[in-house]
C-alpha cells in the first residue's frame, strides 16, 4: 500500500488542481490579463500528463497488490483444506469448496482494487476538493457538505442489504457449482438412464435462482449511482443559487464560482466512487466471512504436544474395544482384534457393517470415540500423524489418479523415487507391459482422474504406487476388483510376495481375496459377528456362510 500511495496522491492532487486552474483562468479573463493565454493551457497540460501517468501507475500497482493478497488467501485456504479433518470433506461438496476459490475471491478482488482507490485516491481528492472549496467560499462549502451528508443514511442501509444479498448469492453459487460437479461426474449414469432432460431442468432452476439473486444485487448497486447523482445535482443547484446572490452582492468573484463548480465536479465522482465502494465493501465482507470462516476453522485431528515419530518394528495392529460414532448412532461398537506381522486379515460384511470405518481409524482420518487403535503397541493418537501415515499404504476401489503422467502418479508413493524403482513397482502391479504399449510410455498423461485409462489400468497404477511406498502396513479396499482374470492373477501373486513381513488389512468383496486371507473378520451392524478361516466359517453356517453363498460365490461366478 505504501508503494501505491504516491501515485494515488498524484491522481487526487492533479484532479483538484483543475478547480484551481479554472478559478484563476476565469479571474484572469475577467481582469483582461493576456498572460492567461499562455499559462492556463500549459497548466492544464501539466496536470493532465501528471494525472494520466499517475493513473497508469495506480492501475498497475493496484492489480499487483490485489493479486498478491488473493494469492495469499487462496494459498491459506488450500493449505487449510489440506490440514482439516477428513470429516470436513463430508460436510461440504467439492463444488461449494471450489466456489470459495473462485466466486468469493472475485468479490474480494473487486473490493481490493476499488478499495485501494477509495481509501487513498478518492479520500485525498475529497479532502483537496473540500479544502479548495473552503478557500473559495466557506458559505457555499457548508451548503455542499450538508447536502452530501444527506446521502450517508441511505448508503449505509444499502450496504447492509448488499451484505445479506451477497451471503445468499455466494451460498447459491456454491450449490450451483456442486450441482454441476455432480452432473458432470455422473455423465455415464445420466446418459445410460436417459436423464439429460431431468438434469437440464435441475441446472435451469439453478441458473434461474442465480439470475434472480444477481438481479437483486445489481438493483442494489444501481441505486447508489443515481442517489449520488441526484445529491450532486442538488448541491450544484444550491451552489448556483447562492453564488449568484453573493456575486451580485460583490461577496465573491466569478472565478470563485467557477472554482467551486470545478471542485464540486471533482468531488462528486470521488464521492460516488466511495459510495459504490461502501456497497461493494459490504459484499466483500460477506465473502471474507466465508473465506476466513474456512481458514480459522478448528481441527480436531492434531498431533499431541510432544508427539514422537512412530517406530514400526513389526507392524502388528491392535483394535482394543474400539467404538466410533459419526453422529448419534455408533458406526462400530466394541471392536477388538489383532493382526500379526505378515498376516493378511480380510474384513467382510454387508454394506454399512463398519469395514470402511475400521480402515479410516487406522491412519487417523477419524479418532476413536472409545477404545484404542495401536501399531506395535503405540496408540496412533500418541505419535505424529506424518510418521503414522508414512507407515501405511492405501489402495481403494476408486483409484486416485491426478492429471499428470503415469510416472508422476506412481512416484507419489515415495518422494525421490528413481525411474528404476517406479518401473519395478509397475511390474509388481502387472502394469509395466500396458504402460510400455502406450505411445509415450511412462510419460503418458492419464487425464483428469485418470480418464484416459481403463478402470483396470487405473487400478494397477494405484497399486503400483502402493508397492513403491513399501510401507509396513497395507490397506487394500479390494484392490483387484477392477482387473480382468489374467491381470488379477498376476497382481495376486505380487501381493503375496509383497505381504511377506508386512501387515495387510483388506476389505474383501471377491472369493479369491477371502480364500487367500490368513483370517477373516465378519462384521454386522458395526460389531464382529465371526472370526476365523474360510473353511471353518463356512462350516459354521453363520453370517460368513451366507455372505459366501450370496456375495462372494456370486461375484466369482460373474
Amino acid at each position: 500500500m505504501a508503494a501505491l500511495a504516491p501515485s494515488l496522491a498524484l491522481v487526487a492532487a492533479a484532479g483538484v488542481a483543475y478547480a484551481l486552474i479554472l478559478k484563476y483562468t476565469t479571474d484572469g479573463i475577467t481582469a483582461d490579463d493576456p498572460r492567461v493565454l499562455i499559462w492556463a493551457p500549459i497548466a492544464v497540460l501539466i496536470a493532465g500528463i501528471v494525472r494520466g501517468g499517475a493513473m497508469y501507475a495506480q492501475a498497475v500497482l493496484t492489480q499487483v497488490l490485489a493479486l498478491k493478497v488473493l494469492r495469499d488467501l487462496q494459498n491459506a485456504m488450500f493449505a487449510k483444506l489440506m490440514s482439516v479433518d477428513f470429516a470436513r470433506y463430508a460436510r461440504e461438496e467439492p463444488g461449494r469448496l471450489v466456489s470459495r476459490f473462485t466466486n468469493d475471491i472475485n468479490v474480494i478482488a473487486d473490493a481490493l482494487v476499488r478499495g485501494a482507490q477509495a481509501s487513498i485516491r478518492d479520500t485525498i481528492t475529497l479532502i483537496g476538493a473540500i479544502a479548495s472549496m473552503l478557500w473559495f467560499d466557506w458559505v457555499l462549502t457548508l451548503v455542499v457538505f450538508g447536502v452530501f451528508l444527506l446521502a450517508g443514511g441511505p448508503l449505509m442501509r444499502i450496504g447492509k442489504i448488499a451484505r445479506k444479498q451477497t451471503q445468499a448469492a455466494q451460498q447459491q453459487i456454491g450449490a450451483l457449482s456442486a450441482l454441476l460437479f455432480e452432473t458432470f461426474g455422473a455423465a455415464r449414469f445420466v446418459k445410460t438412464y436417459g436423464l439429460e432432460s431431468h438434469e437440464t431442468e435441475r441446472a435451469r432452476e439453478g441458473f434461474e435462482a442465480r439470475r434472480k439473486l444477481s438481479v437483486k444485487l445489481a438493483r442494489n448497486r444501481a441505486v447508489t449511482v443515481p442517489l449520488l447523482e441526484i445529491i450532486g445535482a442538488i448541491a450544484l443547484a444550491g451552489v448556483l443559487w447562492i453564488a449568484s446572490a453573493r456575486i451580485l452582492a460583490d461577496q465573491m468573484t466569478v472565478g470563485d464560482l467557477m472554482g467551486m463548480i470545478g471542485a464540486v465536479g471533482v468531488a462528486t465522482p470521488a464521492a460516488r466512487a466511495m459510495g459504490q465502494f461502501t456497497t461493494l465493501l459490504n459484499e466483500a465482507g460477506a465473502a471474507l466471512t466465508r473465506v476466513f470462516g474456512l481458514i480459522d476453522e478448528p481441527t480436531t485431528i492434531n498431533d499431541k504436544p510432544g508427539a514422537k515419530p512412530m517406530k514400526v518394528s513389526h507392524g502388528a495392529l491392535s483394535f482394543e474395544n474400539v467404538t466410533f460414532s459419526y453422529g448419534d448412532a455408533p458406526a462400530i461398537s466394541d471392536i477388538t482384534f489383532t493382526v500379526e506381522p505378515g498376516e493378511t486379515v480380510a474384513l467382510v460384511g454387508p454394506s454399512g457393517s463398519g469395514k470402511s470405518t475400521i480402515f479410516n481409524l487406522l491412519p487417523r482420518l477419524y479418532d476413536v470415540t472409545a477404545g484404542s487403535v495401536q501399531i506395535d503397541g503405540q496408540d496412533v493418537r500418541d505419535v505424529s500423524i506424518a510418521s503414522l501415515r508414512s507407515s501405511i499404504a492405501l489402495v481403494s476401489q476408486e483409484a486416485a489418479l491426478f492429471n499428470d503422467t503415469i510416472r508422476a502418479n506412481i512416484a507419489l508413493g515415495r518422494a525421490g523415487a528413481t525411474s528404476a524403482q517406479i518401473e519395478d513397482a509397475a511390474r509388481a502391479a502387472a502394469a509395466h507391459d500396458f504402460i510400455m504399449a502406450l505411445p509415450q510410455g511412462y510419460d503418458t498423461n492419464v487425464g483428469e482422474r485418470g480418464g484416459k485409462l481403463s478402470g483396470g489400468e487405473r487400478q494397477r497404477i494405484a497399486l503400483a504406487r502402493a508397492f513403491l511406498r513399501d510401507a509396513p502396513i497395507l490397506l487394500l479396499d479390494e484392490a483387484t476388483s477392477a482387473l480382468d482374470a489374467e491381470s488379477e492373477a498376476k497382481v495376486q501373486e505380487a501381493l503375496k510376495r509383497l505381504s511377506v513381513g508386512r501387515t495387510v488389512l483388506v476389505i474383501a468383496h471377491r472369493l479369491s481375496t477371502v480364500r487367500d486371507a490368513d483370517r477373516i473378520i465378519a462384521l454386522e451392524n458395526g460389531r464382529i459377528a465371526e472370526m476365523g478361516q474360510h473353511d471353518d466359517l463356512v462350516a459354521k453356517g453363520g453370517l460368513y456362510a451366507r455372505l459366501s453363498r450370496l456375495q462372494f460365490q456370486g461375484a466369482e461366478a460373474s
